[in-house]
């Protein structure tokens, strides 16, 4: 009787691909990924070294600005412990998502800094960037890629993380020194992240 009541279970086993750099390369989904990881480092790289200039050119004393990075640390915190447990049930593009609304979030708080709530926007937006910034690029490589090449598609990913992070300081410079205020760099980074949002919405999983 034991041997009727058991049923066959049919066990399908997905094949996973393992993508080559190069072919990670040619898909949409790689430079989407690479490029909000890459904004994320320059614009909080830039941001870190110009705090206090930032601050001080909207009337902030520099407490003010040093004061902010308790609470972005806190958010970044609970975002990234939140996420992490939620990655094997959310696809990685709303985590991508995130990640955009979050830069836009940021830049719209650098351009309203004048106003109290340029603060807040600045505050939520970086924190959830540095939250959303360790679980997407844990996860979305292997997920998406593969791991047998593994190494070469995020020594490929770091070296963008390495540039943006190299080219924030000065150009956060620039735009003060020679223009005369930090909202180009908020202006710039919103136009980069729309055509970002426009171009994800066909990037897609690989596998």
């Amino acid at each position: 009787m034991a041997l009727l009541k058991k049923t066959n279970k049919i066990k399908i086993k997905k094949n996973e691909h393992h993508f080559t750099l190069d072919e990670a390369k040619s898909t949409r989904a790689f430079w989407m990924f690479a490029l909000i990881l890459a904004f994320n480092s320059f614009f909080i790289t830039g941001f870190t070294f110009h705090v206090v200039s930032i601050f001080s050119s909207q009337g902030y004393p520099k407490s003010e600005a040093i004061s902010i990075f308790l609470p972005i640390s806190i958010i970044a915190i609970s975002v990234g412990t939140l996420f992490n447990i939620l990655s094997d049930y959310v696809r990685q593009k709303l985590l991508l998502y995130l990640m955009l609304f979050s830069g836009l979030l940021a830049s719209a708080g650098l351009l309203m800094l004048s106003n109290k709530i340029g603060i807040y926007f600045l505050i939520i937006g970086l924190g959830c960037l540095g939250g959303l910034f360790s679980v997407v690029n844990a996860v979305t490589w292997p997920r998406y890629y593969g791991r047998k090449h593994l190494g070469s598609i995020t020594g490929k990913t770091m070296s963008f993380l390495v540039i943006a992070s190299a080219i924030a300081p000065s150009l956060f410079s620039y735009c003060y020194t020679n223009l005369g205020s930090y909202t180009y760099i908020g202006y710039l980074n919103i136009i980069f992240l729309a055509v970002l949002i426009i171009a994800s919405i066909k990037a897609k999983n690989p596998q």
